[in-house]
């Protein structure tokens, strides 16, 4: 895995101190409105106000799930480090989405931007708003394909498997490499 910066390298979020400690988080991004590596690249700067990405995937073009009427998505996942507990960083994301132009008019819908925490060290946790691991990880090849690509030795906290074990444990169809730079 990649080292992290030095702690002057990481920007500070509003109420983050140095005294917190850093976390390890994967983020998946998607989009498929609009110029979608714009997109991409935008949400990925937006993120570093908050995160020190140290990994990011290649860029993979998948098919829609749910909502099948779309267009196609571009997908990454980035890993980096954050002073931010979850509930905070699932805000920031939240905020990136709206100020990049989602609007959620059918869930699984069409969208500029999704930003989705996947891991935050090995944290288990479930609230209202915020199921950490992502509860639908394990079965979905746009995001385990990007994630065995930065970090297939990553455990699910809740399964024990690794991201090489899960994405075996799935069909890969849909899912296509790109030449796409970010």
């Amino acid at each position: 895995m990649a080292s992290m910066g030095s702690e002057s390298n990481v920007p500070k979020a509003a109420g983050d101190a140095s005294t917190h400690p850093k976390h390890s988080v994967y983020l998946a991004l998607g989009s498929n409105l609009g110029d979608r590596q714009a997109q991409l690249k935008e949400a990925l700067q937006k993120l570093r106000q908050v995160v020190d990405i140290q990994l990011v995937s290649s860029v993979y073009e998948t098919e829609p799930v749910g909502y099948l009427d779309q267009p196609r998505f571009f997908n990454i996942v980035c890993q980096g480090y954050t002073n931010l507990a979850a509930q905070e960083l699932l805000q920031w994301a939240k905020d990136i989405e709206r100020q990049l132009g989602r609007q959620t008019v059918i869930r699984n819908g069409p969208r500029p931007v999704d930003i989705d925490i996947l891991l935050y060290d090995t944290l288990v946790y479930t609230g209202d708003n915020l199921i950490i691991p992502h509860p639908r990880m394990h079965e979905r090849a746009f995001v385990l394909v990007p994630l065995v690509e930065i970090a297939p030795e990553v455990r699910d906290p809740l399964s024990g498997k690794t991201a090489q074990e899960l994405l075996q444990g799935i069909t890969q169809d849909g899912v296509i490499g790109t030449s796409v730079l970010l």
